[in-house]
C-alpha cells in the first residue's frame, strides 16, 4: 500500500512538473556591441584639425626598450601630451595636437592606452609598425573607435607634412663611428 502511494505521489508531481514545463516560456535577449574601429579623419563629418590628418596605423610604444633614452617615447621632437580619463576620443586628440585652432598642429598625433593622446614633430625609428589587432582599446569616450593599446599607439600624421622619422640614437652612434 505504502508503494501505491509512493507511484501515486510521484506520479502527481510528474504531472505538475509537465504542465509547469509548458506554461513557462524562456526569453532569450541578446545584446549586440559594435566592434571598435579605426577613426576616419578624412570622413566628411571630421573638420578644422581634426580633418588635416590621416591614419597610418598601430605602432610599438617605445617607452621603455633597451636602446631607448630614459623618458623616450614614440613620437619625440617637441612634444606634448593631454590625458582624458573617460573623456578620450580620437577627434578631441586630433584637435589638441592640430594646434585647436592656434596655427601651430604638431606632425603627428597617437593615441594609447584608451585615454592617452600623444603630439610629436618626429616619430623615433624604434616605433615599427604592429598588427592592426595589437590597437585594440576601444576609447574611454568612444567606444566605437579604437585608442590604440598597451605599449601600442594609434598613430595618425598631419597629410599635408612629409614623414620624419628620425634615426635610432644606436644607428646615430654607429653611422659616426664608422665615419672616423
Amino acid at each position: 500500500m505504502a508503494k501505491m502511494r509512493y507511484r501515486k505521489v510521484a506520479l502527481a508531481l510528474a504531472a505538475i512538473s509537465a504542465v509547469a514545463a509548458a506554461t513557462t516560456t524562456a526569453t532569450t535577449t541578446s545584446t549586440a556591441t559594435a566592434t571598435p574601429t579605426v577613426y576616419n579623419a578624412s570622413a566628411a563629418s571630421a573638420t578644422g584639425a581634426v580633418a588635416k590628418y590621416a591614419y597610418l596605423g598601430c605602432y610599438l610604444e617605445v617607452s621603455g626598450l633597451n636602446g631607448t633614452a630614459p623618458g623616450g617615447r614614440s613620437l619625440e621632437g617637441t612634444t606634448t601630451d593631454e590625458v582624458l580619463p573617460g573623456d578620450m576620443t580620437v577627434p578631441k586628440c586630433l584637435a589638441f595636437c592640430g594646434g585647436g585652432g592656434s596655427g601651430s598642429a604638431y606632425t603627428y598625433a597617437g593615441l594609447e592606452y584608451a585615454r592617452e593622446c600623444w603630439c610629436g614633430q618626429d616619430l623615433s625609428s624604434l616605433a615599427t609598425q604592429q598588427p592592426a589587432g595589437n590597437c585594440n582599446l576601444p576609447c574611454d569616450g568612444d567606444s566605437t573607435t579604437l585608442c590604440g593599446g598597451n605599449l601600442r599607439i594609434s598613430l595618425y600624421m598631419l597629410s599635408s607634412a612629409p614623414a620624419r622619422p628620425r634615426a635610432a640614437m644606436a644607428v646615430v652612434v654607429a653611422a659616426l663611428l664608422l665615419a672616423l
